[in-house]
Order: C-alpha cells, then sequence, then structure tokens
C-alpha cells in the first residue's frame, strides 16, 4: 500500500471513530432524549430504539441488538417495566424465555425518540445534494457489511 493510500485510511478510520463517539456519546443521546421530551438514558434509548427497529425480542436477542451486555439490558427492563414502557410475555415457543414488546407509550417514545433523530440527520444534511446523500448511503452501507463480515487481522 502506498504511503498516500495508508495516509487516506488512517484519516478514514479517525473519521469513523469520531462518528461512533459522536453517535454514541452519552451527551448526544442526552440531547435527542431531551429533545424527544424523555428522560431515557443512553442506554434506554438503545434498547427503546432496538424494539421499535425490530419488533418483540427474547431479552439476548435484544442485548444484541442494542449492542449491549444481558445484565445492562435486564437492568433497564425492570426500569421500563415500572415505567409502563416494555412489557414481559412467555414465548409460545419455550415459557421460560421472556419476550419484551414495547406498550403503547414505549411505542410514543420510540417515535418521538426516531423523529428526533431524523430530523437531526436531515437538519445535517441539509446542504448536502440529493446525489451526495446517496452516494453517502449507498457507501456507508457497504462499508458497514463489509466491516461486519472481514476478519480481524494481528500485525
Amino acid at each position: 500500500m502506498s504511503p498516500a493510500a495508508n495516509e487516506a485510511d488512517e484519516e478514514l478510520l479517525a473519521a469513523i471513530q469520531k462518528m461512533g463517539r459522536l453517535m454514541s456519546s452519552r451527551k448526544a443521546t442526552g440531547r435527542i432524549a431531551d429533545a424527544a421530551g424523555t428522560e431515557i438514558g443512553q442506554q434506554g434509548v438503545q434498547i427503546v430504539r432496538a424494539l421499535h427497529r425490530n419488533g418483540d425480542l427474547p431479552i439476548a436477542r435484544l442485548a444484541l441488538a442494542a449492542g449491549m451486555d444481558i445484565s445492562a439490558v435486564s437492568r433497564q427492563l425492570r426500569a421500563f417495566e415500572a415505567d409502563g414502557l416494555v412489557e414481559r410475555s412467555p414465548s409460545a415457543d419455550d415459557a421460560r424465555v421472556a419476550i419484551i414488546s414495547l406498550t403503547p407509550a414505549g411505542t410514543k417514545v420510540a417515535e418521538r425518540l426516531r423523529a428526533v433523530g431524523l430530523r437531526h440527520l436531515t437538519d445535517t444534511l441539509r446542504g448536502w445534494s440529493a446525489d451526495d446523500r446517496a452516494d453517502l448511503t449507498r457507501l456507508l452501507t457497504r462499508l458497514v457489511d463489509d466491516f461486519a463480515h472481514t476478519e480481524v487481522a494481528g500485525e
């Protein structure tokens, strides 16, 4: 690899890491939650978003979809149940497995979070052309897919 290509890859990796930190930061998540009129914390937002995107899920799959540890998800779910945002029901296939669902109140919170997040993205990309937005979507989707399917190699 040429030095210029290596430098470009270094800059791309730095930009990706910066975007990841920005998108997953407590501050950014808190601003979105505040704008959505909810007091849900960072982990809670991840859980609500995962349930809204994927529908009813067993706890283990919910943890995977939210990118969280099962124990952290379980703690959040207890609070969400007390607040009436989620409910548990036994799986039809295995009564030992709990299926987590958003309640109507939880769905409203999820929809507000989604609307605020989407509005923020739309505002951010306001000066971008339709072609630039389409290119970004295509390339970012490709990048995420390639990252997911590429083994991490040591030196």
